[in-house]
């Protein structure tokens, strides 16, 4: 079994891209699994008003979702979002008290871990090609995604781990990434 993050700030394309990637897969009889993003069950605040608690809840929910799987019969399974989409909205919502410092810390630790698990990390960088559709979760505010996007970045490579910038379009991204993992 293949595991696979898709990961990136809100408005790049990751959910349309996955589900091109499931079809696809299946097409040549590939038993996939996709694991939507957390945000989407949260019954809590996020985006600008993201805050410990909610963080807590998406963490576990994050790590029950990849765990879960883990001993199930699937050539692939394909994670819409993980930690270090979390990661990078908790940084900008974080006050610089030292509890905050160090949930924070704790939480990139946690990450990194997380990464392990995965067989290919797969990052969906922001265009301007995608316009921000507003749905209950994502904001349109182009300056906070780019905030993101750069704290969500920087992490990614300060983990050390190896994982590989996308094309811009989705055709292109969708090759890419059946070129690399078939």
């Amino acid at each position: 079994m293949k595991k696979i993050l898709i990961t990136g700030v809100f408005g790049t394309g990751k959910t349309t891209l996955i589900n091109m990637i499931e079809n696809r897969l299946k097409t040549i009889n590939k038993n996939v699994k996709v694991i939507s993003e957390v945000a989407r069950e949260c019954p809590f605040k996020l985006n600008h008003e993201q805050n410990a608690f909610s963080t807590s809840w998406l963490i576990m929910r994050q790590m029950e979702n990849e765990l879960k799987y883990a001993n199930e019969n699937y050539d692939f399974i394909i994670y819409d979002r993980g930690l270090p989409d979390i990661i990078a909205h908790t940084k900008i919502v974080l006050k610089n008290d030292n509890n905050d410092l160090l949930f924070y810390k704790k939480l990139e630790d946690l990450g990194k871990v997380s990464l392990d698990n995965f067989d290919y990390i797969f990052l969906s960088k922001r265009s301007d090609k995608y316009i921000i559709q507003e749905d209950g979760i994502r904001v349109d505010d182009v300056d906070y995604q780019k905030s993101l996007e750069y704290i969500h970045v920087k992490y990614l490579r300060n983990t050390g781990k190896h994982f590989i910038s996308l094309d811009e379009d989705n055709e292109s991204r969708l090759n890419q990434i059946l070129g690399i993992i078939c």
